[in-house]
């Protein structure tokens, strides 16, 4: 999460870019802003897309996983459940496989298929374990 937030926080600064502009551009509340730029708020996955679209940047560069800001052209993502069993398709790895490894059990499948969103703590640890980057785990780039 530090990495998180001192990259939002640069690159705030870095544009010039108000916590009460991005939160405008993103519709979001300017305490949620200020919340993720103190570490005191996770992210969610959508809002995670929405300020990496608004900054031009990767989920991998904001998180602090990487160091290129933007090297693909970002897609639409899929429901993110579709894109996790994707990837797990990809690297060979069962839904099976996932649940004895990890903490992901099967409620987890079942809430993100209803559409809910997974913090970007998930998604890093997603990502580790099945070897790729935030945004190709999400379905943003191939």
């Amino acid at each position: 999460m530090s990495n998180f937030v001192e990259r939002l926080n640069d690159l705030l600064v870095d544009r010039g870019i108000s916590p009460e502009c991005l939160a405008s551009a993103i519709n979001i509340s300017t305490q949620t802003v200020y919340a993720w730029k103190s570490g005191k708020q996770q992210i969610f996955l959508s809002n995670l897309i929405s300020l990496c679209d608004y900054l031009d940047c990767s989920a991998e560069f904001i998180s602090g996983r990487g160091d290129t800001e933007l090297g693909f052209t970002p897609q639409t993502p899929p429901l993110f459940s579709q894109a996790v069993r994707k990837m797990m398709g990809r690297k060979g790895i069962t839904t099976y496989r996932l649940r004895k490894d990890t903490r992901y059990d099967g409620s987890y499948f079942a809430r993100w298929d209803r559409g809910a969103k997974p913090y970007l703590s998930t998604l890093t640890e997603l990502a580790d374990y099945l070897g790729c980057t935030i945004d190709r785990l999400v379905g943003r780039e191939n």
